[in-house]
């Protein structure tokens, strides 16, 4: 059985609020929309120095594959799979919501940070299994290999934060 954003309220209770799509995740080398509604998944990448990205498989993942990331010290492909994510099956804008972060060592009054997302994602895990997770994405890395990112994993997550920031799910 698939589970979906669409049809699946018990999967995503934690994420009451959440609206239909509006800005949809994007093929990182073709630029296309996932057709998550159509059957079509997108493969996680993982890049070398920092963040993720997300492409179709076949030539998309081949084309990825293919991209370097030259910079001293490592001078290698930029983009490979995710070790942990196998691919995203689902995914719809995340308005208003955003990943809590420890606060920055030395800020004054020990606040969280938060950084805001753009999608939550209906992940494949590499064991099979599946979960939601929150999908950042800087508006200046927009069209950049790696510019996307899972706080989830982070080591300095602390949760979700809902429209009204109430901590929605702690680490």
């Amino acid at each position: 059985m698939t589970i979906t954003l669409r049809d699946a309220p018990a999967a995503v209770s934690a994420l009451a609020g959440v609206r239909a799509p509006s800005a949809a995740l994007r093929c990182v080398v073709c630029g296309a929309a996932f057709d998550f509604a159509a059957g079509e998944s997108a493969v996680v990448l993982r890049h070398v120095a920092y963040g993720h990205d997300f492409v179709h498989d076949g030539r998309c993942l081949a084309t990825a594959r293919e991209l370097l990331f030259a910079e001293p010290g490592y001078d290698c492909p930029a983009l490979g799979r995710d070790p942990l994510r196998r691919r995203v099956v689902d995914a719809t804008p995340a308005d208003g919501w955003s990943a809590t972060r420890s606060p920055a060592p030395g800020a004054p009054g020990g606040r969280g940070r938060h950084e805001p997302l753009r999608w939550w994602a209906l992940i494949e895990l590499a064991d099979g299994g599946r979960r939601m997770e929150g999908v950042a994405r800087d508006g200046d890395w927009l069209d950049e290999p790696g510019g996307a990112t899972l706080p989830a994993t982070a080591r300095d997550f602390l949760g979700y934060a809902g429209p009204a920031g109430e901590l929605i799910r702690a680490a």
